[in-house]
Parts: C-alpha cells; sequence; structure tokens
C-alpha cells in the first residue's frame, strides 16, 4: 500500500508554492497525499502586489472532526503554515489523536519568517505556540531565521560551521527531533545544517543565483518522500538538497518569472525515477 500523508498548508490557487508544490511532489515519489489548507489565497505573497487571503480555521475544525469520527489513519504528517495560535493548537491535538492511532511520521515545517522577519500575519504568541508544536515532531525543517525564533536566539547573516551545526544541535536537544536547518550562510557557501540520532553533519550545496518561493516547501517534501520509503536521513538530506537545488536550475534557465515560484514540473520525472531507486 501507498503511504498516505496529512498535508497542512496553505492553499495558493496561482503561483507555486505551499500545497501547489507538496501535492505534485510527494504524488509523484508515490505518497497519497490529502491536503489540508490552513488559508485560501488568490496568490502567493512574494512579488505580487495585491491578493486574496481567507483564514480557513473553520473548515480546518470541520475537516479535522469529520477525520476524527471516521478514525481516519495517517502515515505521516506534514505541517507547514498555520495562520494563528489556535490552528497550532488544532494541529497539536491532531498530531495526539494520530499517535493514539497509530505511529505517523511527522514533519513540522515551522514557517515564521525569513531574512531576519516575520511573515506578515506572524505574531510573538504565534511564534511561541510553535515552539510547542515542535516538540510533536519527528522532524523540522526551519530556515535561518525560524532556527532563531525557535531557539530565541539573534537572527544572524552568516554561520561558521561549527555554529550552525550546534543550531541544529540545540534544536534536537529541545525536541529530541531530527533537525535540518535550511539555507545555512557560510564564509564560502551555503549548507544544510543537520542533527540525527546524536550525531552532526553539514550538507554543503552550490549556491544558484536565483531565488524562488516554494523552495523550502520543495526541499521538505523531497525529504519526507525519501523518509517515507526508507532512506536514511542522512541521504535524504541530500537527495532533498540535490533536487532542490536542481530544480531552481531548471526554473532559472526556463526564463520563468520569479513571483511565479519554482517549478516542481520540471523535476518531477526524476522524482519519479527516484523512487524506483
Amino acid at each position: 500500500m501507498l503511504p498516505i500523508c496529512a498535508a497542512i498548508h496553505d492553499l495558493s490557487c496561482y503561483a507555486k508554492s505551499s500545497l501547489t508544490v507538496v501535492l505534485p511532489v510527494l504524488e509523484s515519489m508515490g505518497i497519497e497525499t490529502c491536503p489540508l489548507p490552513t488559508a485560501l489565497l488568490s496568490t502567493q505573497t512574494d512579488g505580487f502586489d495585491s491578493y486574496y487571503f481567507r483564514d480557513t480555521t473553520i473548515e480546518l475544525e470541520g475537516i479535522l472532526d469529520s477525520w476524527k469520527q471516521l478514525s481516519l489513519r495517517y502515515d505521516t504528517v506534514y505541517s507547514g503554515f498555520l495562520g494563528s495560535e489556535h490552528q497550532v493548537q488544532l494541529i497539536m491535538q491532531f498530531i495526539t489523536q494520530q499517535r493514539k492511532l497509530g505511529s505517523p511520521l511527522v514533519l513540522v515545517d515551522p514557517v515564521l519568517g525569513d531574512d531576519a522577519a516575520l511573515y506578515g500575519p506572524i505574531t510573538k504568541g504565534h511564534v511561541e505556540s510553535m515552539r510547542s508544536l515542535i516538540h510533536a515532531a519527528d522532524i523540522i525543517t526551519p530556515n535561518t531565521t525560524e532556527a532563531a525564533l525557535l531557539l530565541g536566539l539573534p537572527f544572524q547573516e552568516q554561520f561558521e560551521e561549527q555554529e550552525a551545526l550546534s543550531w541544529a544541535g540545540k534544536l534536537s536537544l529541545l525536541t529530541g527531533a531530527q533537525v535540518a536547518i535550511t539555507s545555512v550562510p557560510l564564509s564560502e557557501g551555503f549548507a544544510v545544517a543537520c542533527h540525527t540520532e546524536g550525531k552532526q553533519l553539514l550538507v554543503p550545496y552550490t549556491h544558484v543565483d536565483a531565488s524562488y518561493p516554494g523552495c523550502g516547501d520543495l526541499f521538505a517534501s523531497i525529504l519526507l518522500g525519501n523518509l517515507l520509503h526508507k532512506h536514511s536521513f542522512q541521504t535524504s538530506v541530500i537527495r532533498a538538497v540535490s533536487y532542490t537545488s536542481l530544480a531552481i536550475e531548471r526554473t532559472q534557465k526556463s526564463g520563468r518569472e520569479r513571483r511565479l515560484g519554482v517549478s516542481p514540473t520540471l523535476i518531477l520525472p526524476d522524482l519519479s525515477l527516484e523512487r524506483a531507486r
């Protein structure tokens, strides 16, 4: 049977980010994916002068209640953007309920901010709630801004290698989760700083001179897909870094407008072949 994933994230009706990245990637990797939208947007938010935003907390409550009544069980839970403290509490309750039914693999991407700033709808109370949610995770994938917020440390523009690994270790010690801190700027290049089962590792990569919305969602989805196919955490991170970089390179070469986001479509055939490995 195919693994079944509850994918909890916002849904943009135009341009690629969040669920419009998560769904095709996980499905191409052989993961049956059930979307649970936390918000509905006309477009993704980066690069558009205006957009429609609808909070879907009421719908979220109704769907989660229906799932509970039906005793639906998921092999994995992927939590991304949560638009309020209340939504965080709902997802914590959902994870607790799922753990009573089985042993789901829980990945929390703590979507809070980037470039040393909070995203528009995120509050200090929201950050506090997210600090609680990550304790329910098996894997967390913050960027450096989110890692600083979760640890209560100052934002940093650059890291020494051991310092980045130390942050990953602190998050793992705090939560008991496996940690992958993405887009870590080092004195020479970039890397993902990881902590898994008491071990630290740094996965460097060549930085592509391009930035697209949705790259973090792409990385977390590929990481999760590989873990569900029983690859080690280290191998899963390496593959997620490799395919995310490939998607950015192909998106840039295609001439795609930046605000349309990274294009997962350009690597879906590769991910389908990866599934068979």
